[in-house]
């Protein structure tokens, strides 16, 4: 079993997980994965409660495509928070899960307060024969993959940096809405996407893939507002898939992000913000094309 948040899944954990997997076949045992939600800070401290990479359902599908077997998510909320470290060893780890090997991060801490770190465990898990796993950090190049870090890249717009530590292109999913239909009397129809993302990647234009029905289109999406038509224009989120040619209104996507092209800018009219999305969508091709 691999107890953690594991926001994200990135290559940190993909890794704990591969050896969990393994470790239960050797054993003919179950790979367990248990997690909490919501995050704890959000109940104990929502002041400091961040927004989360993956919805709790991405998650649970992103860990299943690992290989785990079973994903317990335990509902984090005050009472259990009160649970002592003792107790959460003692039914979770050991009644509930009957844990024989367990993962866990070297900066794990558990139980009320904080009160459970590794070397509690460690004595705890030698006196019950259970075989502890503390991890390092994961790192590429000298530098620790953690969720916080991914986090602050797609802030900050560096969804390529992120990518490099989920191992994955950052994605968001959502539902198409009807838009001011701009796109389309320009010539170039965009979808609008309604999502209940806790994470959106800083205000920009970015290269993705727009997923619809399992296929991936090259597309150019828009995060953020359209000054060049109005001052104060609401938020939203408008992808231009290319070689598209259907309505979808109420359709799902999942619009992967591949880089950054630009920040949003108001234009002198419609015509130079026209010229300046084929811009970026001859931007996206090359980027394709060199890849492909």
């Amino acid at each position: 079993m691999a107890i953690g948040n594991f926001d994200g899944v990135h290559l940190g954990h993909k890794e704990i997980f591969s050896d969990v997997v393994k470790k239960a076949s050797m054993i003919q045992g179950t790979s367990v994965v248990y997690t909490l939600y919501p995050h704890p800070s959000c109940i104990i401290h929502p002041e400091t409660c961040e927004p989360q990479i993956n919805s709790i359902e991405e998650r649970l599908t992103l860990i299943e495509n690992q290989g785990i077997d079973i994903t317990v998510v335990e509902n984090f909320n005050r009472e259990f928070s009160e649970k002592t470290a003792q107790d959460f060893f003692k039914e979770i780890i050991l009644t509930h899960l009957k844990t024989k090997i367990l993962y866990v991060g070297y900066n794990f801490f558990f139980g009320k307060g904080r009160s459970g770190n590794t070397e509690l465990l460690k004595k705890w898990c030698d006196k019950e024969n259970i075989e502890l796993h503390i991890t390092s950090p994961f790192k590429i190049e000298e530098e620790v993959v953690s969720s916080s870090k991914i986090r602050m890249f797609i802030k900050e717009g560096e969804v390529k940096k992120a990518q490099e530590f989920l191992g994955r292109h950052y994605f968001i999913q959502g539902v198409t809405v009807k838009g001011e239909g701009r796109g389309k009397k320009l010539g170039i129809p965009t979808a609008n996407i309604e999502t209940h993302a806790e994470l959106i990647p800083k205000i920009g234009v970015y290269i993705t893939l727009t997923e619809y029905k399992n296929i991936l289109y090259p597309s150019v999406t828009n995060v953020g507002h359209a000054p060049t038509f109005l001052e104060k224009s609401p938020f939203s989120i408008e992808t231009h898939m290319m070689d598209f040619h259907h309505t979808l209104y109420g359709e799902s996507l999942i619009i992967h992000f591949v880089d950054w092209i630009r920040p949003i800018k108001k234009f002198d009219s419609p015509k130079h913000l026209v010229a300046q999305i084929k811009c970026d969508i001859e931007t996206a091709q090359k980027h394709f094309k060199k890849i492909s």
